[in-house]
């Protein structure tokens, strides 16, 4: 029975590809978590309660993200393959990156910030100078203060 030797260069190689991969993953899983927190805080802020629902939700999320990846990793792991069978028996030098699964990361992470972007955006500033102004004119004094001004203005 053969066994397989590695050089040390694809090693190296090896190891630098899956520090790239745990790289990709963990800047997505801290994305998702960072959305999360932010959507916790403007549910706060809005006072709209934190159900177990909207937790669903951002499983549900990581957990459609992380098969998007790991989709995006097969290709990768394909490719590599096909990469470094060229570099050995063709003498091509094409770097083996997981170059789908990183532009992926990329892409899910830029959605997460937008994301967080939105959640940040107050738009109760809005509701609650609408609120404001409707209780302003709503009011008996506000009423009787123009019903003054008429009359002074006819004088």
């Amino acid at each position: 029975m053969q066994s397989i030797h590695l050089s040390d260069a694809t090693l190296h190689a090896l190891v630098w590809v899956v520090a790239l991969l745990v790289i990709d993953y963990a800047c997505v899983l801290l994305a998702v978590l960072i959305d999360l927190r932010s959507g916790t805080i403007k549910a706060r802020r809005l006072g709209v309660p934190r159900t177990s629902g909207g937790y669903r939700r951002t499983v549900d999320k990581a957990s459609r993200y992380f098969v998007t990846l790991l989709a995006l990793s097969v290709i990768d792991g394909l490719l590599m393959v096909a990469v470094m069978l060229l570099r050995s028996t063709a003498g091509w030098s094409i770097p083996a990156l997981p170059l789908f699964t990183t532009i992926g990361a990329l892409c899910l992470c830029l959605i997460e910030a937008k994301s967080v972007v939105e959640n940040t955006q107050s738009k109760t500033d809005y509701t609650s100078t609408a609120r404001a102004v409707n209780d302003l004119l709503s009011a008996p004094e506000l009423n009787e203060l123009l019903t003054n001004l008429r009359r002074l203005l006819k004088e």
